[in-house]
């Protein structure tokens, strides 16, 4: 059986990747790289994709991929913008901070700000510091480029066929594959963990942690943002309310994000290994 899983990053793919090959025998779990890197004949394979515009990878691309390869199971990974949006802005110096430092130095004095009086700075004015390209982004440009991700992941969703099966990141959090069993056909071993080689990508595995990070003016900015793909995958548009005493943890935050850039050459050691124990894989 052949499956791909399909998200944008931070949504819990790579977790969920591992739960669904974890099921079936003497399977291969591929994760990144193109579409279609990876594929071979394989008795039993997952791949993992995810949608990033800077990187190239958008939907244009994965739905040539689409139509060329065929899959026997596909699942879409959705999770709450306002959660991915924080664990994408913590995990932003995953690959380290070589020719960044000012810029790093920063994002973390901020995010420490931040943990002393959750309410005194805005998440969006964090996000300023997490680009890739030019920062401080202003509020708009962080807003804009929001708008415009999430807007094409609800056009994407929209246009999926039956052949595709929604699942999301709250719903593994909580225990809740009985559907996705169905779909898949076989039972998702959602006790299986994410493998050391892939560990940074762990952080709090909770959910619901934007009412801690966001202010009212953070409610005000992504609401339209954020609304349209909301709606497309069923979450509630309308309960927008913020913990009045909001509290954030340094281990699941400055403290996750500091340990992020010495971590850069295990992983990528360890991941290197992880992939040519997978190309070793027996076949057929």
């Amino acid at each position: 059986m052949k499956i791909c899983i399909f998200g944008l990053g931070k949504s819990g793919t790579t977790a969920l990747l591992f739960k669904v090959a974890g099921g079936l025998p003497n399977c291969a779990a591929f994760s990144g790289g193109k579409p279609g890197k990876y594929v071979g004949e394989y008795k039993n394979a997952v791949y993992k994709h995810t949608y990033n515009e800077r990187k190239g990878k958008n939907f244009e691309l994965f739905k040539e991929h689409f139509a060329r390869e065929q899959y026997d199971r596909y699942v879409w990974m959705a999770r709450d913008p306002r959660d991915a949006a924080i664990s994408r802005m913590l995990y932003r110096w995953h690959r380290g901070i070589l020719g960044s430092k000012k810029q790093y130095q920063a994002h973390v004095d901020l995010v420490l700000k931040k943990e002393k009086h959750p309410s005194s700075v805005p998440f969006v004015e964090i996000c300023r510091y997490a680009g890739h390209n030019d920062w401080p982004m202003t509020a708009g440009q962080v807003i804009e480029k929001e708008s415009k991700r999430y807007g094409r992941m609800a056009d994407f969703v929209r246009g999926l066929g039956s052949d595709w099966f929604l699942f999301k990141y709250e719903n593994m959090i909580d225990g809740e594959f009985e559907a996705l069993n169905q779909y898949l056909g076989f039972t998702v071993q959602h006790e299986e963990e994410v493998p050391k080689a892939y560990g940074k990508v762990v952080r709090k595995k909770k959910y619901g942690d934007w009412r801690q990070w966001f202010t009212e003016e953070d409610v005000r900015l992504f609401k339209p943002a954020f609304a349209p793909y909301m709606e497309v995958m069923g979450y509630n548009t309308d309960d927008w309310k913020l913990d009045p005493n909001p509290v954030i943890e340094p281990q699941y935050s400055s403290e996750y994000m500091q340990s992020l850039p010495g971590r850069v050459t295990r992983g990528t050691i360890l991941r290197y290994i992880d992939r040519l124990v997978q190309m070793l894989f027996k076949r057929g």
